[in-house]
């Protein structure tokens, strides 16, 4: 593992990035956009992350072994180059460290969240026409079935501006969502000046107006200091929907929570969120619930 910077002394705030790349132009543009939200975050630290390819031949043998260690300096000088891009984006104080290793990435992946206290990952899309063409594009809705933190999607279309505006599809009498969704702001509130659109489906039978049930009152004591403003939506076409109303509203960032299941369900992601992934011009959060 290589430091690229120190972190400096005073810095209170130990947030965490997670940023998976493959040197394609999709995964440097969501690391640059990981820069500027570390940034608005002050986080401690942005870690860089590239999975070696595999060298598929006898392991133990000289050339095998070299071509290993060739791959490795070749993507720590990539990497190098990266961090040199990154750090007029990011924060004075927060610290680039860079590395790449060999194996399977959903779990060099929960490995280094766990190690490093992760708080987001972050990884770029090209959108479905073009997700074969590169490593990360092909394995993020891969990793959103697998990673264990909130997983930041950055389309290789999304502006690279500072967070401002933030929606969210949410349950108005679920006190578990309106917690991740108070939790994941928090960091972002303390420095910032930041909206939030709730947005409530219609179908739910509970119309907003007539809302006065115990829940409901918690949803609104655990959002109130962001004044959200509400909003329904129907469930004819809620990707459609939520994408209109982002561009509309001019929304910097839509958080998708996904509810909780069981082992046999969280093998495969909603066809909301795989849809969204796919779809979206702007940055998406993924949160399990």
């Amino acid at each position: 593992m290589i430091k690229y910077s120190r972190l400096g002394s005073n810095i209170e705030f130990m947030k965490t990035l997670l940023v998976l790349t493959d040197f394609s132009e999709a995964a440097t543009h969501a690391a640059k956009y990981a820069a500027i939200l570390a940034k608005q975050l002050k986080a401690a630290r942005i870690l860089l992350f590239n999975k070696l390819q595999s060298i598929t031949s006898i392991p133990s043998s000289p050339l095998v072994v070299n071509k290993s260690h060739e791959a490795k300096e070749e993507a720590l000088t990539h990497l190098k180059r990266l961090a040199n891009e990154l750090k007029f984006l990011k924060h004075t104080d927060t610290e680039l460290i860079y590395l790449a290793k060999a194996g399977n990435l959903d779990d060099l992946t929960n490995d280094l969240v766990n190690k490093h206290q992760v708080d987001y990952v972050v990884m770029g899309l090209t959108g479905k026409s073009k997700l074969e063409q590169t490593l990360i594009g092909s394995n993020t809705i891969q990793i959103a079935k697998t990673v264990s933190r909130p997983l930041l999607i950055i389309p290789e279309s999304a502006k690279l501006l500072p967070i401002t505006k933030i929606a969210s599809v949410m349950d108005l009498v679920d006190t578990k969502q309106a917690q991740t969704i108070s939790n994941l702001l928090n960091p972002l509130y303390l420095y910032n000046q930041l909206e939030l659109y709730v947005l409530s489906h219609e179908g739910e039978g509970l119309p907003l107006q007539t809302l006065h049930n115990h829940n409901f009152t918690a949803v609104k004591d655990k959002l109130n200091r962001y004044n959200p403003k509400y909003y329904s939506i129907s469930e004819i076409d809620i990707v459609k929907e939520v994408l209109a109303f982002a561009k509309s509203h001019n929304i910097s960032l839509i958080v998708h929570i996904e509810k909780k299941r069981n082992f046999f369900e969280s093998l495969f992601l909603t066809d909301i969120t795989e849809r969204m992934a796919y779809v979206t011009h702007i940055p998406l959060l993924l949160v399990k619930q």
